[in-house]
C-alpha cells in the first residue's frame, strides 16, 4: 500500500449546520479551503494560478440537497434523512469518478457510454474506480485518512436498502433510527473532504484547461 500524501490544501472540519466552501483553481482543477486562494491572494500550489472565487465546490445542486438534510436532521426525521443522504454520497462518489475520467481525456459521450454501462454505485466504485486511479477505493480512503468511510458507507447503504426494498431473507426493516441518521450525517460531512483529496490525487494538474470547471 502507498503511504498517505500530505492533505495540502484541505482544511478538515466537522461541519454541523451548513455545507463547507472549496475554491476551485480555474486552469488545473485544483481544490482548496483556503479562503485566500477563493480572494485571489495565493497561487495553486500546482499551477501557481491565482483563483477567481467564482468557481466552488460543492455545486449549488449538492449546496441545495445538503441544506435539506440538514433540516430534516434537525427535525428528526431519520427516515428521509437516511435516504437522501445516501442518495448524496452515490451523487458526490458519482462526481469524483466523473471527473477523473475527464483528467484522462473522456470525452462527454465516452463518459456518458462508461456510466451507462456501470450503471449501480457499486459496480462503479468496486470496478470502475480501480480502474481508473490503479487502486481499490478502499485502499484510497485509508491512504488519505478515511479508512472506515466505504464500510460506513456500504453499511448505511444497505441500511437504507433494507428499508425501501422487501428482503425475502430478512424481511422488512421498519425504520431507520437515530443512530443511522447520524451515521448518515457524519458520512456526508466526511465525504466532502475525501472528494478535495480524491481530486487532488487524481485530477488536479491533469484536467484538460476547457472541460475542468465545476457545474453548478
Amino acid at each position: 500500500m502507498k503511504k498517505a500524501k500530505p492533505s495540502k490544501g484541505v482544511v478538515h472540519r466537522r461541519v454541523s449546520d451548513v455545507a463547507p466552501t472549496y475554491f476551485e483553481c480555474p486552469e488545473c482543477g485544483y481544490l482548496t479551503a483556503d479562503p485566500r486562494f477563493g480572494s485571489h491572494e495565493i497561487a495553486c500550489p500546482v499551477c501557481s494560478a491565482y483563483g477567481d472565487g467564482r468557481r466552488t465546490f460543492p455545486t449549488d445542486r449538492l449546496r441545495r440537497l445538503d441544506s435539506r438534510i440538514r433540516a430534516y436532521h434537525r427535525e428528526s426525521e431519520h427516515e428521509i434523512v437516511v435516504i437522501l443522504a445516501e442518495t448524496f454520497l452515490e451523487s458526490i462518489l458519482e462526481d469524483i469518478i466523473d471527473r477523473i475520467l475527464t483528467a484522462q481525456g473522456a470525452s462527454l459521450n465516452v463518459r456518458e457510454l462508461v456510466f451507462d454501462s456501470q450503471r449501480s454505485i457499486g459496480a462503479r466504485i468496486g470496478r470502475l474506480f480501480p480502474s481508473l486511479v490503479g487502486e481499490s477505493f478502499e485502499d484510497v480512503a485509508a491512504e488519505l485518512g478515511f479508512r472506515d468511510f466505504p464500510r460506513r458507507w456500504r453499511e448505511i447503504r444497505a441500511v437504507r436498502n433494507a428499508f425501501i426494498h422487501d428482503s425475502p431473507f430478512r424481511g422488512p426493516q421498519e425504520t431507520l433510527t437515530s443512530k443511522d441518521s447520524d451515521t448518515a450525517m457524519e458520512l456526508l460531512d466526511q465525504a466532502y473532504a475525501l472528494f478535495v483529496l480524491v481530486n487532488n490525487r487524481f485530477v488536479a494538474g491533469s484536467f484538460p484547461k476547457t472541460q475542468h470547471r465545476i457545474h453548478s
